[in-house]
Parts: C-alpha cells; structure tokens; sequence
C-alpha cells in the first residue's frame, strides 16, 4: 500500500467514533405465530438525508437468533429502502459510527428476545470496505456477533 493511502486510511480510522447523528428504534415486528421478534427498523437524520437501518430475522428460524442487517437513505413508507446510493455528503465517518452504534444498541436492547448474531451481506464491493472499516471500531463482544459475508 502506498504511502498517500496508507496516510487516507489512518484519517479515515481516526474520524471513526469522533461524531454520530442520533437515532431511534422506529418498529418493531413481531411472528404471529409464536411472538418471536422478526424486525426492528431504527431511523436517524443527517444534514441532507433519513437514513433507515433495518435488522430482519425472516430469513431464519427463530431459534437461530439471526438477523440481517440492511441500511440505506430511507424513501419513505411505501419505498424500498436505498441501499445502493452512495450520498457523497461528505460525512460517511459519521453515518458509519452511528450505525455502529445502532448496532450496539440493537444487541443489547434486544438480547432478550432472541437477537445474538447479525448478518451483514454488502450489496456491493463499495458497501464491503465501509463495513470492513466498520468492524474493528465495534467492542469485541459486539464484534463477535456481527458476520461479514
């Protein structure tokens, strides 16, 4: 790696954890059939954008205690949340902390009903390295309960 990036990811690493936006758990979804927690919705705002951050369990037994998580600019109620734009408002330092936090957060809020692992699967390449940067500024027992695919 050369000089000049190694110098970018040191900036990078140390703006992580400086600044986060507040937020707040917005839904939750419970199983009809056996009240098992299916998702949990949490919303925060920066200057130009909602961001959603979005844990869902759908996908797995109950039992697995799994959830996956997805995050993006949220278009509204009747919308697919964005988890492809890339908002370039200068400020992914800030958003990546806050959705650590939201993580943080999410495991210990809901540890009793059944949240031990999340699943984070990037929608591209882009999206990997900001979580890859994302994982080692998470405590150890968060971090061991967040798997990258």
């Amino acid at each position: 790696m050369g000089k000049n990036k190694m110098i970018k990811l040191i900036n990078i690493l140390k703006e992580i954890g400086e600044k986060s936006y507040s937020f707040q758990d917005t839904n939750q979804e419970y199983s009809e059939v056996d009240n098992s927690l299916l998702a949990v919705d949490y919303k925060f705002d920066t200057p130009n954008y909602p961001y959603k951050v979005s844990f869902y369990s759908g996908e797995y037994n109950p039992e697995d205690k799994k959830f996956d998580l997805s995050f993006g600019v949220d278009r509204g109620e009747f919308s697919r949340l964005d988890t492809f734009q890339m908002t370039g408002e200068g400020n992914a330092m800030a958003i990546l902390t806050t959705v650590g936090e939201i993580i943080k957060d999410f495991l210990y809020q809901y540890e009793d009903e059944g949240a031990e692992t999340i699943i984070i699967n990037p929608t591209d390449e882009k999206r990997r390295r900001i979580y890859q940067m994302l994982l080692p500024t998470l405590p150890d027992n968060i971090k061991n309960k967040v798997i990258l695919k």
